[in-house]
């Protein structure tokens, strides 16, 4: 969100925002003002302003509200330590610690027992070493045709697990997705380049994968791994919590409060999330993708998203471990891609415009990329793509712009079979669909 849409807001709307942080580096292109790009798709869909987005969502408590992220833009599995568990393979050479093992070491503590408390401190002594910071940069249209940006993106994450081969962060999707870059910067200050290794944006939960060959011995014995809650749906309203998470782009930063309520919904750029837990625990920008601490210094949730009404104070919202946890499951399974060879690059045959959070909600349309030509014979032809169709996901992962779509691109190879989600106009409705592509080799485009 840009500071003018901020600006636009009334004091007496709920506005909910993803608690990262954007911030532009530099122009690429020439960019006219958003005006001019209202005016553009107004005149260009005017045959379709009555579109409407398939399974649309609206939460009663919310009509008329809107909600933002809080990250900060200008996002065979081993080694998840759920509470009263070690499932981290240390039969490694390089081994991590393990939050738990810190918490037992404790002085102020004679055991370490899933049913007993720590103080504020021992928790953030513990944790800290868990936690780190993710920077990228992406580039952004500037609407319809009218340029694009370079942005610096940063945001939180919680080291879970790790593999023969990489440490595995939890995060947010809307921190990592779209990157061009992206580094993990670890409790010690030392930054490492990282790959995004699964994503689910539905539910804002992603898997950052570090490869341990990059991460050098210091760093290795300065971090540790945080321990996932086993019982986080039992958290009860009232509950003290720690907050801890890269506030502003700035480092990280502690907070305190409690559970406020548990079971809401909100809806954020045109997602709704629901089953969230409420904290007055401040949940700055920078936040998204930081853990939410119960007392035994377990993760119960992931930061995620904030209120910026003037009337609303220390709101904060955090998905829970519980209603996710199948899902960091599957998603630390899924292979850890490396950009493919020039020689092997692939293309899907199409050229769009971005729809952005903003168009969506203005206009109606879903999010992703709205299809302006297909080219003759391509894997877009093939598989059905027409004019005006929207993608919205390759291969499981959402897709928002042109520029994001095509950073994925480089990592597959020509031959390989993916699965897309686009929307398809049928009676004046976005209707979602799926279709299987076999992207062929770039030459070819």
């Amino acid at each position: 969100m840009n500071d003018n849409e901020k600006n636009n807001i009334s004091d007496d709307e709920n506005k909910y925002i993803y608690r990262y942080k954007k911030d532009d580096l530099k122009n690429e292109e020439s960019s006219k003002g958003d005006d001019n790009t209202d005016k553009h798709i107004e005149n260009e869909s005017s045959e379709h302003k009555k579109v409407k987005e398939k399974k649309k969502k609206k939460v009663a408590t919310l009509i008329g509200s809107a909600i933002a992220f809080g990250a900060i833009a200008g996002g065979t599995m081993f080694g998840i330590n759920y509470a009263g568990s070690s499932a981290v393979n240390n039969s490694k050479t390089t081994n991590v610690n393990n939050v738990s093992d810190t918490l037992s070491s404790d002085n102020s503590k004679a055991s370490y027992a899933s049913n007993q408390t720590s103080s504020v401190e021992s928790i953030v002594k513990a944790n800290m070493s868990a936690m780190t910071i993710l920077d990228g940069t992406t580039t952004q249209s500037s609407g319809f045709g009218y340029g694009t940006q370079k942005q610096a993106v940063t945001g939180s994450g919680i080291i879970i697990g790790k593999n023969d081969k990489e440490l595995l962060i939890l995060t947010n999707a809307h921190v990592v997705n779209n990157l061009d870059t992206l580094t993990a910067k670890f409790v010690n200050n030392k930054s490492v380049k990282a790959s995004v290794k699964g994503s689910d944006a539905t539910h804002d939960v992603a898997i950052v994968a570090v490869p341990l060959s990059e991460i050098d011995n210091d760093t290795m014995n300065a971090i540790s791994i945080a321990t996932l809650s086993s019982n986080s749906e039992n958290t009860n309203v009232g509950e003290q919590v720690v907050a801890i998470g890269n506030s502003a782009g700035l480092g990280q930063n502690v907070t305190v409060g409690y559970i406020s309520a548990k079971d809401r919904s909100i809806d954020v750029e045109g997602t709704t999330f629901s089953n969230l837990f409420v904290t007055d625990a401040a949940i700055s920008s920078g936040n998204s993708g930081g853990a939410l601490l119960n007392m035994k210094g377990e993760v119960i949730g992931i930061n995620f998203a904030g209120n910026t009404s003037s009337n609303v104070e220390n709101m904060g919202y955090t998905i829970p471990i519980y209603t996710v946890q199948d899902l960091i499951d599957s998603l630390m399974t899924k292979e850890t891609r490396t950009e493919v060879d020039a020689s092997e690059s692939s293309y899907l045959g199409i050229a769009g415009v971005d729809i952005t959070s903003t168009v969506s909600q203005n206009y109606g349309y879903p999010q992703g990329i709205l299809i302006r030509q297909v080219a003759n014979n391509s894997p877009a032809q093939k598989a059905g793509l027409t004019q005006y169709d929207i993608l919205s996901s390759f291969d499981g992962q959402s897709v928002s712009s042109m520029s994001g779509f095509q950073n994925i691109l480089k990592y597959y190879k020509a031959g390989e079979t993916v699965t897309i989600t686009y929307y398809h106009l049928e009676n004046n409705e976005y209707v979602e669909k799926t279709a299987e592509v076999t992207l062929a080799h770039a030459d070819n485009s």
